[in-house]
């Protein structure tokens, strides 16, 4: 499946209001089960699955998967 980008701006914007330090969208990278996000302050491994909640309906993705990408989080 082919990932438009603004889905990745709108989880980024999604996981900023839990933790401003994650960001702006910077680049991707496609792997077979996730997708590395690299922010302007550091990356983020995504679950292909939840982004495609967040394109289909965002309100699919619970609180606590957004906490979860927060904690793996990783600064560069």
């Amino acid at each position: 499946m082919s990932i438009p980008v603004f889905v990745f701006y709108e989880l980024l914007i999604r996981l900023s209001e839990l933790n401003p330090n994650v960001g702006d969208y910077f680049s991707h990278t496609l792997l077979e089960k996730e997708v590395i996000l690299q922010t302007t302050t550091g990356l983020v491994k995504v679950p292909r699955n939840l982004l495609k909640k967040q394109f289909t309906d965002p309100r699919l993705i619970a609180e606590s998967e957004l906490t979860a990408l927060i904690t793996r989080f990783k600064k560069s």
